[in-house]
């Protein structure tokens, strides 16, 4: 990202408003990957963590629901691990619509395709990625049964059924 910036900064002055910003800074970004692509394989890179057990967020919220994090970040890595097994072309057409929000026009502008072919790829990488996470993951392991909701749900049928 932050080469993108620097890119979209030094070129200012070539943007010629034929496009939106953010359709322009997408294309730079997508021309940055590709080049670091073929220039080194992605596969090969590792990010590096750097952790402080001893360190405060900068911006911890002590109310937060742990359960309710834990659950996001379990869902993000299934997602991300899915996402990484569904060939290349519907990979980007999924995550230029549904993870950075363009519309189909802005999709079919950056990547030179039709709107149609765009509504395509969308549907073959939502099917693709649906198979790939009831591959890796039963329906159990995906949804947690919530008892909390039941209880009350249970009590108001016994009633129910006692007033009869």
């Amino acid at each position: 990202m932050q080469d993108t910036y620097i890119d979209a900064y030094k070129n200012l002055g070539q943007f010629e408003k034929r496009a939106g910003f953010k359709t322009w800074i997408i294309r730079i970004m997508l021309n940055n990957c590709y080049r670091k692509k073929q220039k080194f394989s992605y596969k090969n890179e590792f990010a590096n963590e750097i952790i402080n057990e001893n360190e405060t967020p900068m911006f911890s919220n002590s109310m937060t629901d742990i359960q309710k994090e834990i659950h996001s970040r379990e869902l993000g890595y299934i997602i991300e691990n899915s996402l990484a097994q569904i060939p290349e072309d519907y990979r980007i057409v999924f995550s230029l619509r549904e993870i950075n929000g363009l519309n189909v026009s802005e999709t079919s502008a950056l990547l030179n395709i039709s709107e149609t072919n765009v509504k395509v790829r969308l549907n073959r990488a939502k099917t693709m990625l649906r198979i790939a996470v009831e591959r890796s993951y039963t329906a159990e392991e995906l949804f947690d049964f919530n008892l909390s909701y039941c209880n009350p749900f249970s009590k108001k049928v016994m009633l129910e059924i006692n007033r009869l």
